[in-house]
Formats: C-alpha cells, structure tokens, sequence
C-alpha cells in the first residue's frame, strides 16, 4: 500500500495510527538509535500487540496502570511497549531509566500501579522485563480490547523542578488530538531524519513519540547528548529536523561543534521545554543560518496545546502565538481576561481533551477546556506572548516584582557565560533578592559580569548572589531544578575564607552590621541580609576603619566582600568627616526646632509623633505603665527636657497613663486626639503622653501613644512599639523587665553626627548655592499669618505603582527617585519655577548600634531638582539619583543654618518599609487618627509667601501607593491642590510608559 492510498484522515487513537501506518508501509523505518538499533512500522506494530496479548495473559487489567521505566538508548523497545500497553487498554506511566530507584518506588505507590515493564532484560511480556502485582494466567489474552477516546491511556510525572512531581492523566483523545490530521501531507516532510535526545518520562519525549507514529522522517534517538556526538550524528546521518531544550542547544553552541562539524543539512531547529533565552536564540541563527530556529511553549498538563514562535530579532523572548485564534488568554486576579500589555496568568485552551491531576482537584488549573501554565506573562498587540516568569518564580524584593527569566536572559548575553540561572532568595528586611549560578567560560571576571548586568538590569534585580559553578542542577529533561539551586545558592561551605588584611577588617564590620559570622570572600552583601540602611551602616563604619571615605553606594557597585576590600585597599586620604571627635549638642533636627520655636512670641509648639492602636483583648492597665515605665528607664531621649533650650537628661521619669471609656470607636478617637495633641511643658520629663480608652461597641481598647518630635521620630516609634510589646507581656505574667539595661544613648548619635558637619558644609554651601528661597508664585494663593494644615488624600493604585517601579528600575533608579521626579516635574509646572527644593527624610541611621535608639536622629536632605532644560525621563531619573546619592552622603549637616537658605521648600516622605502598627503579642492593628493632628502655627515674616503642599506616601501591602497632601488651609484652597494631584499622578504616568520625551512647559502664564 502506497501512502497516496491512505485515508484522508488519521485513526483517533495511537494503537490505531500505527496500526494504519504498518499495514501501509510495513518496510518504512520508524525509530532508530544511534548505537545501531532499527524498527519499522510492522516491527513496531508486532511487537506492540505482543506485549499487549502478554499484558492481558498475565491478567492487567483494562485501565491497570503500569509503568515503563527505559533509557534513552532503548527507545525502540519503549515505543513498542508503550503502544502495547494502550492497546492491551491500559495505562502507560513512562519513567526513564535514570530516575533514582525511590522516586520509581513512590511513582509505583502514587499511581496503584500493576505492574513494570523495564528494559533490563527481554521477557516475555514483549520487548522488557515484567514485574507486576496482578496474577499470572496461562495461554493468550484478548489483544484488542475496546478502547474510548475518554478513557486514560498515559499518566506523565511533573518534572517536580520546583517541589514533589505531579501525576497528570491523559486520554487517548487527549494524545491522538496531537497527530497530524492530513497523512498524505505528513509534518517535516522536508527531511529523512529527526533528531532528538529526549527521556522516555518527559513530555518532550511523548511528543517525540507522536512525532516519529505521523512524520515523514524516522526518528533518530540519541543514545546520550553531548554538544560533540549530537553534532556528529546531525553532519552523519545529513538530519534536517532537530529537537532540544535549551539547555541542549546551549551544550551544542558551546562545544564549538558547528566548527568541526558540518550542520547545513538542518533545515528546522526546535527548541521545547522551556523559553530560549533570546542571546542564545541569536546564536544559533548565526550558527546554522539556513536553519528555522522555532521555540515551542506547552507543558505537561497542557499538552497537545501550544504556541510556536519562529525565532525573530524583532520580537526577542516571545514564544510565539498558538495554531488558532482564541486559544491562548492571560487573566487578572479577579479571573477577567486582560488585554494586550497587561500582565497576568497565562492560561492555554487544551480542546475537549482536557489532562488532569490523578489525585489533586483541578479547578485551579484545569477549567472548560483550559490550561493554566502556572507562569505570568503578557501580549503583544499581535497577539504574541512573552513570558514574565513562572508563578513561582516571580522573586518579589521589597516590594519590587523580579522576573528570572529577564535575569536569566540578560546574564546569557554576556559572551563569558555558558549557561545560568536565577532564583529567589529569602531576606529578613526585603523579603527576597534574586540568586543566580553560572557556568562559566575560562577567565570570567565575576565583578565584570557584574558591572554588564548593572546596564541592562534594574539595581533590585541584579543578583545579590552571583556564583559560578561547575553545573547547573538539571533533571534529566534538561530542566533546572530550582530547590537544589536555592540550596546551592544559600551553601555556607562555598567559597573561600577572607584573607588575612582589608577582607578580615572589612568582614568584621560585616558581621558587626549583619550579626552574620560565617563569611566567604565572595559573599555579598544584600544576599547576606543586608540592604539600603545596613548599606549606610557599613560605609560609615568603613570609613572609620579604612581613613577613607565610603560612599553609602559602595555595596550596590560591589557587593561581593572581595571586591569591597579590594577597592577599599585601593584608596587614599581621610574620609570627608575628617579625623574630629565627636562634638556633644542637639541634634540637627532638634536645633532647627529650638530655633523655629523662638521665631514667633509667644514660642511655637513643636508637634508631636502619634500612634494609636485598636486591641481586640483585655489590656491590663497595671503591666502597661510598668512597661512604659520600663521603656523611660531604657532610652535617655525619653528622660529628656529642654529646660531654655539646653538638653537635661533625668535620672528617672514616669509616663502618667490615663485611662478612659467610651461608647464607640469614633468617642475613643476623639478623646485619644485630644489628649495626644495637649501642649507639652519642654521643662519636665518625660515628653511622651500614653492614654488608653475602654470602648464599649465593639467592646476593646484604643490605645494612644504620642512623644514629641524633640525625642523622637517616625523611625523611633518602631523600636517604642517592639520593646513595649515585650515588656508588656513580661509585667503581665509577673516578670521583670527583658530588656537589658541601658538602649544606646541618643546623645552619643548625635555627638557622632554633629562630628562630621563641618566636612558637609562645604557640600551643602555649593549645592544650595543661589537656590530661591521657595516659589515666588503659586496658583490660588492667598498671604496667611498662620499654619493650619489640612490633609487631601491621595491614592497611586497599584497597577500605575507597578509601571512606575518598572519604569525606574529600568533607568537604574529606586521608585523614590521616580516618585521624586515626577513631584518636582509637577510642582515645576504648577509654580512656573525652572527648579523645585524638596525636602525629604532619612532615617540617620548609619552605624549599627543606632537602629535600636529612640530619639531624634532623622536628617532631613534638601534636595535642589532643576527641571528647566525640559530633561526626558532617562535624563531626568539619573539626574534626581545623582542628586539624592550625593546628599544621602553627605547626609550629616547643620539643616538649622540652610534651613534658613530655603524658607519654603516642597516636602516628600515616600515611606517604603512601612509596617503596620501593633503590639506583638497582642491582637491589635493600627486605629487612625487626624493627619492635622497638632498641625497648626504662627508663620514669620520670612516664611510667609506662596509654598508648595507636603505629599505623602506609604507603600501598602497590595502594592498601591497611598497618602496625604497636606497643605495650608489658611492659604490654598482646595481647587488647586486638586489640580496638583492630578498633574503628579498624569506625571507619574508618563514616567511609567516612558513618554515624558516631549519638553516640559514651564512658561505659562501666572494665575
């Protein structure tokens, strides 16, 4: 029988096809391997009914399940005795050969399997020896048994690269739905051969079986794969169909087999299992360019379904768009499809074949006909999908939405990297950092590697941990295995010791920042806990050690504790602080207070720094005021008073808690407002108010706590809250307290602190250099003698956040820096000024000791933005980093004396870290209060005049920004502030979509 003689279509079951196959050409070679072994189509079908007459003559049963565990060199036996098992009606479970002997005895166990049919030796059940649980009979079975398209025919395990592997069910509908539909016009006709090196337990491998039942080519199976032997069988056997994963494609470039060997018989190059990384896709169209290079995107469970992408340079990392339209969807949390260049879960339409979980219920994956992939990725206007990464690999970094594959993508550019691959890390302050390994080429220089990624990858997504290995951590199928890789990434016995010289003295520091005591010379430093703050910390302990100065970005430009070391050892001179001993006084904060307070007659009152919390539990009154009594003992800043102005620490002060009731929530807050916002007399200690409110619907406590900005800050009320929670819940059972003694004193800080302001001023003096005093106009402004804040809240939802984020770090930039951008563009605008002076908060602190002090330790950064030469968004984010990096370093200075240089300047606080407020221990969650709270003041003469509103913003848990601005009531009103919110979210729009290339219009007429 010729093929022009068969049917239009093909049989709708495997056994079947082959079936039809055999009796049309019995002769036609169907499966070889390259050590020698050869099957057609008659062998093929022969045996196959063999093994399933043996199968039933020793009693499996229809729907028995029995695995098939055979190696890559014995595929002609496998493919014999997997068509026999469907024909006999049972279930095949393919295993390879090399999976470890207890994963084979938990797949046995997981499936109630019957049976084994294995390659050890030949039996005779067919081409393997058989193992089974069922009982044996004598004589002949039924060969042909009923088979039903709905009926289970394969159960295929997961890789189980990211945890326990899956059993996924298959019917035969499902597995005939991927045969060509027109045999007469048979797949890679182009070709005599197809080559691949696919285990018999992959799904790669079941296609690659289909493949060699409906192609026009026999299959070629390598026995093995190595870059060498697999280009010598392509330039042997003139293949012209190839099949790989990347991870075999990368093997192949890398070997240099396109040099020794001749490849232009390949006339399609598919690559399958998971994306191409898009450097390497280049490769291999430079290395075979007579070749299509195709990627291939399915997965087990939604196999046959698939997108195929002919690999383009216009469309680098997509994979590609599937068969039809109308089976590929990407959805929202919500469930509701996205559109293009939306974000979210891609699902696959599989048909009316839909696989499943053999034991787990499938709604989350399996839906109407769909597939979910299990990866996030988005489309092109033409339909094309990209991969963001799988679900579970997306590394989230403080907040911040890390992609591997983009990280995996960009290190495959580098020419001295062989293969690579990235995963999340944990992270005690954010959460997790991106980790990555290596295979190298000879002579990598890991800090290069470093410095090229640092172009093409955002600071957070620059691997914390970079380590070159021997080996990537691959299962048979090629696929990485992403726990052994964590594990291989989080090894404490790696690396070498640090030497003797500036690496001890600087891992010394290290520890002393970190509390980590296990350090190798390439240890790095974020992967190691640390982060922004720790960074500053250990720059300012640096420069002390070293005599030099440090800058806070250090770390971020060389993360490895080497390179640190080395460039440490490499500079000269003292640090820009000078060798000065600390100078004992206020802090600078605390003297800007002192002397704003004066101005006025009689003083302005300084607000105070509230908190106040909802606790769902009985309070008990007496433990509490032990406990606050516990924290004044602590912490000097809580024993503090300014009797004329001069700081006077008491030996001992109380806390008063006054305790009230009250019928609602809404009673209780305004009872706590009212007490927290009482004036403070400066001369007695402590300067800290504490109330707590019985509330009777819903019955619970409002807690309210307030100190004065004079002691304290927003960092401050952090450390109150922990240390009060513990040693509540000590006085509570009985106990003493559990703190030990004395908390660093406040004082030291800031005699450390005031140490190093005559370095700055210098930098400060040529900064502010000519700088306006603040707007000469601003819209709506009306002249006021007072300030009487009122609050506008304002919302950045997080879809916008998120593209902000992107937008940033694309640039090289933190999402403070954009929000900082995109603020000063706005109040550019809105005040017809070529330059705006915002001032903005950090912590203070840069030495270790003093992340556990409660005091006033913040500086406050006045940061000088000119946005009159109409800068587009690159121009602008490196223009703003520069900026807030140089005065981050130079964050220790006088504010009080350049307080005066710039009356009016605009306010930013961007809080990125912020945690919700409680008692640990207790239920209990934050319980709003006013923004205005205590919000209200006289003005001078030189602070009168047009200025600008306070914006503030705290990232929240859902990603959305949210916040106040807060303004003069007494001299704006609401309209134009409205006006200015919009035109900061519409900036921070164009930042995000990166089309804020048009000059910026800063000449409008004055209202």
């Amino acid at each position: 029988m010729t093929p022009a003689a068969l049917p239009a279509t093909l049989p709708a079951t495997l056994p079947a096809a082959l079936a039809a196959r055999a009796e049309a050409e019995p002769d036609r070679l169907a499966v070889a391997g390259s050590g020698g072994r050869r099957l057609t189509f008659g062998g093929w079908h022969a045996g196959a009914r063999a093994v399933a007459a043996g199968l039933a003559a020793r009693g499996v049963p229809p729907g028995g399940r029995v695995v098939l565990r055979y190696g890559t060199e014995s595929w002609t036996d496998f493919v014999v005795a997997y068509c026999g098992v469907l024909a006999a009606g049972a279930v095949a479970v393919p295993v390879s050969r090399h999976a470890p002997d207890a994963l084979l005895r938990w797949i046995l166990d997981d499936c109630a399997a019957v049976g084994l049919l294995h390659d050890d030796s030949a039996g005779d059940a067919g081409p393997g020896r058989w193992t089974g649980t069922v009982g044996s009979t004598t004589g002949r079975g039924a060969v042909d048994r009923e088979i039903t398209l709905a009926g289970d025919a394969q159960i295929l395990y997961t890789s189980g690269t990211s945890g326990r592997p899956k059993g996924v069910t298959a019917s035969h509908g499902n597995l005939a739905a991927a045969l060509a539909h027109h045999p007469r016009r048979r797949p890679l006709a182009h070709s005599a051969l197809f080559l691949h090196a696919f285990p018999v337990g992959s799904n790669a491998g079941q296609t690659m079986l289909c493949n060699a039942l409906v192609a026009e080519p026999a299959a070629l199976v390598a026995d093995r794969f190595t870059g060498e032997s697999f280009a010598a069988l392509i330039e042997t056997h003139r293949v012209g169909t190839v099949f790989v994963v990347p991870s075999m494609a990368i093997a192949l470039l890398e070997a240099g087999a396109g040099d020794r060997h001749d490849l232009s018989s390949v006339q399609l190059f598919g690559c399958t299992a998971a994306a191409l990384p898009p450097a390497v896709a280049e490769r291999l169209r430079r290395a075979m360019p007579s070749a299509t290079i195709v990627n291939t995107y399915t997965s087990t469970e939604a196999a046959p379904a698939q997108t195929t992408m002919v690999v383009d340079p216009a469309r680098p990392g997509s994979v590609g768009r599937p068969d039809r339209p109308g089976q590929l969807r990407i959805t929202g949390p919500d469930g509701a499809v996205l559109g293009p260049g939306e974000v979210g879960a891609v699902w696959l339409r599989t048909g009316a074949h839909t696989r499943g979980y053999l034991h787990e219920r499938d709604g989350e994956v399996f839906a109407a006909g769909w597939t979910r992939m299990g990866d996030v990725g988005r489309l092109d206007a033409d339909g094309y999908l990209y991969l963001e990464d799988r679900e579970s690999d997306l590394v989230n970094s403080g907040g911040n939405r890390v992609s591997t594959l983009r990280v995996e993508a960009a290190l495959h550019e580098h020419p001295g990297v062989v293969e690579a691959a990235a995963a999340g890390l944990p992270h005690d302050m954010l959460g997790s950092v991106v980790g990555a390994a290596v295979v190298a080429a000879p002579g990598l220089d890991p800090a290069a590697l470093r410095g090229f990624l640092r172009q093409r990858l955002a600071g957070h997504e620059v691997p914390a941990r970079l380590l070159v290995v021997d080996a990537l951590p691959r299962n048979e199928a090629g696929k990485v295995v992403k726990a052994e890789l964590r594990a291989l990434l989080t090894r404490r016995d790696a690396g070498r010791a640090p030497r003797p010289g500036p690496e001890q003295r600087l891992a010394a520091l290290w520890t002393r920042v970190l509390g980590v005591t296990d350090l190798a010379a390439d240890d790095e430093f974020l992967a190691r806990g640390g982060d922004s703050l720790k960074a500053a910390q250990l720059a300012a302990l640096a420069a002390e050690e070293f005599g030099v100065a440090v800058p806070a970005a250090l770390v971020f430009d060389r993360p490895a504790l080497a390179e640190q070391a080395g460039w440490l050892a490499e500079q000269h001179g003292p640090p820009d602080a000078g060798p000065v001993a600390p100078e004992p006084g206020h802090s600078a904060l605390q003297e800007y207070f002192l002397r704003w307070m004066r101005e006025t007659d009689p003083p302005r009152v300084v607000s105070a720094i509230p908190v106040a919390l909802r606790i769902d539990e009985a309070v008990d009154a007496t433990a509490l005021r032990a406990a606050l009594d516990d924290l004044v003992r602590r912490h000097d800043a809580l024993r503090s008073s300014f009797p004329g102005g001069r700081v006077r620490v008491a030996e001992a002060a109380r806390v008063t808690l006054v305790e009230a009731a009250a019928p609602d929530e809404a009673a209780a807050g305004r009872r706590v407002a009212e007490h927290l916002s009482r004036p403070y007399d400066l001369t007695e200690a402590p300067l800290m108010r504490a109330i707590l409110v019985r509330v009777d619907r819903p019955a619970g406590y409002v807690l309210g706590l307030a100190v004065h900005h004079l002691v304290f800050d927003g960092w401050s009320t952090g450390v109150l809250l922990g240390e009060l929670a513990r040693c509540y819940d000590a006085r509570r059972r009985g106990g003493a307290c559990p703190l030990p003694g004395r908390a660093p004193a406040s004082l030291d800080s800031y005699a450390r602190a005031r140490a190093r302001w005559p370095a700055a001023r210098e930098f400060w003096r040529t900064e502010l250099a000519g700088v306006a005093s603040g707007p000469a106009w601003v819209p709506g402004y009306r002249d006021a003698d007072r300030y009487a804040a009122r609050a506008y809240p304002i919302t950045v939802p997080g879809v916008l956040a998120d593209r902000v984020r992107e937008a940033a770090h694309e640039r090289g930039a933190t999402p403070f820096m954009a929000v900082l951008a995109a603020w000063a563009t706005a109040l550019a605008r809105w005040t017809a000024e070529p330059e705006v002076v915002v001032m903005s908060p950090v912590p203070g602190r840069t030495r270790p000791e003093d992340a556990a002090v409660i005091g006033c330790l913040v500086q406050s950064l006045l940061l000088r933005v000119p946005v009159g030469d109409s800068p587009g968004p690159d121009e602008l984010l490196a223009r703003v980093r520069g900026i807030v990096l140089r005065a981050t370093d130079h964050q220790y200075y006088p504010y009080e004396e350049f307080s005066r240089v710039v009356r009016r300047p605009a306010w930013l606080r961007f809080e990125q870290w912020a945690a919700p407020a409680h008692l640990a221990g207790l239920a209990s969650e934050p319980f709003a209060l006013p923004r205005e709270l205590m919000y209200e003041w006289p003005l001078t003469p030189a602070e009168r005049g047009p200025a600008a509103p306070e914006l503030a913003l705290t990232v929240q848990p859902d990603g959305a920004w949210t916040g106040w601005l807060v303004a003069n009531d007494a001299a704006m009103p609401a309209g134009p502030i409205g006006d200015l919110s919009s035109a900061f979210l519409a900036d921070l729009g164009r930042f995000a979509d990166a089309a804020a290339t048009s000059p910026t219009d800063l000449s409008g007429a004055r209202r």
